[in-house]
């Protein structure tokens, strides 16, 4: 199928985002950190026969504005994604679930702590929001670091190194997802977005911000998906996100790194769609 782009005005910013119709509910597909929407570039296909899918470049990355000093925040990215949903009418054809990559999870997690009743079920791929930086890792972001860190990861062979260690299974990537890729790699107003939310670190943080203290609230079905071979975020997380998440399942990807979606396309729609359609179990008290 061919994906064609649409733009949206959300929270004051120029937005672009992918809508598949449909008939079916709805998937939302959130990115991770110096990504954008075309990391779903081959799971959006697959999954559209069972659902309508929304898939965001979120604030700051691939073809969204890039504001400069934005006060970035888990608030403020969840009130975009919660101001996005409603303006697809996401909730138009019943259910809205909800995946969400690395620091995508993240984002996802945060939303649906701040708008309860959003998502039916949420899945969460290799997730960001359960390492704690610790604050002397906003010094990246002052000015004179930034700007020759900047030089120094925007450069072409510096950014197919760091895509390199993103996964375990490269030979899956097709060419033209590759490239797609690395133009948000080598973005410079892409990378002043990272830098930004280095800036604002104390409010993107799950624990700092109290939201993962409250992530028993969530009684939603949570699917947790990680590759075993992630470099990024060791596979060791997978344990702790699924014991601080009520009602959440795993399932590992043999010889996988960061990225299932590109990594295992199929395998990665099928765990999701599979997931989605189950019958939760009855609810005892705790989980919906």
């Amino acid at each position: 199928m061919t994906i064609q782009n649409r733009y949206i005005n959300v929270g004051g910013h120029r937005h672009r985002y992918v809508d598949t119709g449909g008939h079916g509910p709805t998937m939302l597909l959130l990115h991770g950190i110096s990504s954008s929407l075309d990391f779903y570039r081959l799971s959006i296909p697959l999954l559209a026969g069972s659902f309508r899918v929304l898939a965001l470049d979120l604030l700051g990355f691939g073809e969204s504005d890039k504001p400069k000093n934005k006060p970035y925040s888990l608030n403020l990215y969840a009130g975009l994604i919660h101001e996005f949903l409603e303006k697809t009418d996401a909730a138009g054809n019943g259910p809205v679930y909800g995946t969400g990559h690395s620091m995508g999870g993240k984002y996802l997690l945060a939303t649906a702590l701040t708008y309860p009743g959003t998502f039916d079920k949420i899945v969460l791929s290799n997730t960001d929001g359960f390492i704690t930086l610790p604050s002397f890792a906003r010094v990246l972001s002052l000015p004179g670091v930034r700007h020759l860190l900047k030089k120094v990861v925007t450069r072409e062979e510096i950014a197919k190194k760091m895509f390199a260690s993103a996964f375990h299974n490269i030979g899956a990537i097709d060419a033209v997802t590759r490239r797609k890729i690395l133009d948000v790699a080598v973005d410079h107003d892409a990378f002043d977005t990272v830098m930004g939310l280095n800036r604002n670190l104390l409010n993107l943080d799950m624990k700092r911000t109290g939201l993962r203290s409250r992530l028993k609230e969530l009684t939603m079905p949570v699917l947790i998906i990680w590759g075993d071979r992630d470099r990024y975020m060791s596979p060791k997380y997978a344990h702790i996100v699924k014991k601080e998440l009520p009602c959440a399942k795993l399932l590992i990807f043999s010889e996988c790194g960061h990225s299932p979606m590109l990594e295992y396309p199929a395998q990665f729609c099928e765990a999701i769609t599979e997931f989605i359609h189950q019958e939760s179990p009855p609810s005892d008290g705790i989980c919906s």
